[in-house]
């Protein structure tokens, strides 16, 4: 069955209704100016924006006004806002989080206890007993059949702690005197281990570079990408395509947070609530023009093509700027005629469809 593609309404001032005429084959140009020119008259034609049905017109009846109506001058500007928001959900999807400036310490482990710390206790208490007699490293060994290098090990050590704890080594850190002031550079957000390095030097550390990487690998912490979890490209259009008296404060809200994230998201809105404003308040038609230019210069491929697409159908759109004419019973009509198509289940041709359509008031 072949579908409606156009349909045609008169309104009569003694009926005050408006009515289907006709029911055309096709959207081409020559089938809409082939019933023009057979039905002379026709003042004003209301349209979306088809190239096909600009071109009919012009054909068929070149005197009549034609206006672009303005449901579907927002349903292009919507789709065009939605194109642009899609191609910037990268931005808005990922931010920095906060930089830690130091990573957490670890934890103290508790100093062992059980048999070898008893035997460190012991032998630590045995070396410095030797020492205070006098002996030597090399002679205090030799008594307690000791290796020399462990027997100086153990002298060395204050405390047998300090040969059982977490950290075995008898000595120091060679970084440790400079500690507290690597942490506050780490606070002052200085991470880069070649300028830390440079400033230890010049107070006189004299460790390698490698050290002090170490060391940082363990006290330092790198930003990490926080993921933003953001409503549907559509959902972000929606808002901010529809009039702000008709947002909720959540919407606002998610709307303000998306625009503050992305500076061209906010030029875009900016410029979409412009043109959303000329085509809800009728007579602003002389505004046009201003629009078009911002648009064009606005930097958005998306915009500059729907821009271009405007001031090819200056007339219309200008039309639909100013006067009260408007499609909307037409889409009325459709729905009914979708409604009737659906009825015959494709069982019957294009002849019975104008014929309940025509019949139907």
């Amino acid at each position: 069955m072949a579908s409606m593609l156009f349909s045609v309404f008169s309104s009569s001032s003694w009926a005050r209704r408006i009515r289907c005429v006709d029911v055309l084959s096709d959207r081409t140009a020559d089938t809409l100016a082939a019933w023009l020119r057979g039905h002379p008259g026709v003042q004003v034609i209301c349209r979306d924006r088809g190239g096909s049905y600009a071109d009919g017109v012009r054909k068929g009846a070149p005197d009549a006004v034609q206006v672009a109506d303005r449901w579907h001058l927002l349903k292009n500007l919507s789709d065009t806002v939605e194109k642009v928001v899609r191609g910037h959900r990268r931005c808005l999807r990922e931010r920095s989080g906060p930089i830690p400036a130091l990573a957490t310490p670890p934890p103290v482990e508790p100093v062992r206890t059980g048999r070898r710390a008893a035997n460190t206790h012991q032998r630590h208490a045995a070396v410095h007993a030797l020492r205070a007699e006098g002996l030597s490293i090399k002679a205090t060994a030799r008594r307690l059949d000791m290796n020399v290098r462990t027997a100086r090990k153990y002298a060395h050590a204050a405390t047998a702690e300090a040969l059982i704890g977490p950290n075995a080594s008898s000595r120091p850190s060679i970084l440790a005197p400079f500690h507290a002031y690597l942490r506050q550079r780490l606070t002052d957000g200085v991470h880069e281990a070649a300028a830390l390095y440079a400033e230890i030097l010049a107070r006189r550390f004299q460790g390698s570079l490698r050290v002090l990487r170490d060391w940082l690998s363990t006290n330092r912490t790198r930003p990490t990408p926080v993921t933003v979890q953001l409503p549907s490209a559509r959902r972000i259009t929606a808002w901010i395509m529809r009039p702000g008296h008709k947002l909720t404060d959540d919407d606002r809200t998610d709307l303000a947070d998306a625009r503050g994230r992305c500076p061209d998201l906010d030029t875009v809105a900016e410029l979409a609530r412009g043109f959303a404003a000329l085509v809800r308040h009728q007579g602003t038609g002389q505004q046009f023009d201003a629009w078009i230019d911002r648009a064009r210069h606005a930097g958005y491929p998306e915009l500059r093509g729907f821009a271009a697409g405007l001031a090819n159908d200056r007339d219309a759109v200008v039309a639909g700027l100013t006067q009260p004419w408007s499609s909307g019973p037409v889409e009325g009509h459709v729905n009914r005629i979708k409604t009737i198509k659906r009825q015959m289940y494709g069982r019957a041709n294009l002849d019975l469809l104008r014929k309940r359509v025509l019949a139907t008031p």
